[in-house]
C-alpha cells in the first residue's frame, strides 16, 4: 500500500491538539509532509464547525471532517454539510427538560447544524464558550431546525449522577456518551464517529484497511473500531488502550506525528 492510498483521521481534543488547545508544529509538519506525498488527512471531533474551524485551518486537512461526534460530515473549505443525522427534536427537548429539572445548575448547550443554544450556563459552560470564542447564542434553539447534540457539563461526580439518572427513563432514540470527565453528550441513537467514518469512506471509495484512526477517549471508540488500524496517544485512559494497534506518545508531544511517522516507515 502506498501513502496515497491511506486516510489518517484524528480526533482533536487530547489527540491532535495538546492540553493548551494548540496544534503543535511537529504535528503540522507531519501532516503537511504526509499530504505532500499524496496521503489523505482529516479530523473527527465532537466540536461544532465554529469551534473546529481554527483547528482545521491550523492542521490543513485535505478532506471534509466529521464534527459534532459523528452527526455531521462537514466541508470546511466550502462550508457545505455533506451528510447529517439529527436528533428527534421533540423527544430531545423532553429529555433535556427532564435533566434540567433534576439538575437545575448543570450547564447545558444544544448544537444545531447551524447555531447554538444555551439552556443553562455554569462555570464549565462559561469556560467552554470563552475558550472557543463563541458569543452568539440562539434564543430559541427548539424552533424546528435540525439539532445534532446536547452537551451537559458539570463536576465529574455530578456527571456520573446524571448518567445514572438517564437510566431511570426510556430514551431509545438517543444515547449518552462522555467526551471528558466533565462532559456528557446526548446524540442520536446509532450515530457516532464510526458511522460517519463509514459514510466518509463510501464517499471517497476507501476500504477499511486504508484508514488509520487515532483518538483518546470513550467517544472515539467507534471511530477506532471502524478503521483498519487504531492508534491511541499515551494520555488515553488505560482501560481503552487494548483497542489500539499502536500506542503513540502523548498529545502534548505530537501523537499524530508519531502515527504518521509509523505509517511512513511501514510503507517505505
Amino acid at each position: 500500500m502506498d501513502v496515497k492510498d491511506i486516510l489518517v483521521i484524528s480526533d482533536l481534543d487530547g489527540t491532535l491538539i495538546d492540553r493548551n488547545f494548540t496544534v503543535s508544529e511537529r504535528n503540522r509538519q507531519a501532516i503537511q509532509r504526509f499530504q505532500s506525498k499524496g496521503g489523505h488527512f482529516t479530523i473527527a471531533t465532537g466540536r461544532s464547525q465554529e469551534a473546529g474551524a481554527r483547528y482545521f485551518a491550523a492542521a490543513g486537512p485535505n478532506h471534509p471532517g466529521i464534527i459534532l461526534n459523528g452527526t455531521v460530515i462537514y466541508d470546511f473549505e466550502s462550508g457545505e454539510i455533506l451528510w447529517n443525522h439529527p436528533l428527534n427534536g421533540k423527544s430531545a427537548k423532553e429529555y433535556i427538560e427532564k435533566i434540567h429539572e433534576r439538575f437545575p445548575s448543570t450547564g447545558i448547550e444544544i448544537f444545531a447544524t447551524q447555531g447554538l443554544g444555551v439552556i443553562q450556563s455554569n462555570d464549565f459552560i462559561g469556560k467552554h464558550l470563552s475558550r472557543e470564542g463563541i458569543h452568539d447564542f440562539e434564543p430559541n434553539i427548539f424552533d424546528g431546525r435540525p439539532l445534532c447534540k446536547a452537551l451537559i457539563a458539570d463536576e465529574a461526580e455530578t456527571v456520573q449522577e446524571i448518567i445514572a439518572f438517564t437510566k431511570t427513563f426510556p430514551h431509545e432514540d438517543v444515547r449518552f456518551v462522555t467526551s471528558s470527565a466533565y462532559y456528557l453528550e446526548m446524540l442520536p441513537a446509532g450515530i457516532d464517529k464510526g458511522v460517519a467514518l463509514k459514510k466518509l469512506a463510501e464517499r471517497y471509495g476507501l476500504s477499511v484497511n486504508q484508514i488509520y484512526a487515532i483518538g483518546d477517549y470513550y467517544n472515539d471508540i467507534e471511530l477506532l473500531q471502524a478503521a483498519g488500524f487504531a492508534a491511541m496517544p499515551q494520555n488515553a485512559p488505560e482501560d481503552l488502550k487494548h483497542l489500539a494497534d499502536l500506542v503513540v506518545c502523548s498529545c502534548d508531544d505530537g501523537a499524530v506525528a508519531d502515527l504518521i511517522e509509523y505509517i511512513e516507515q511501514k510503507v517505505q
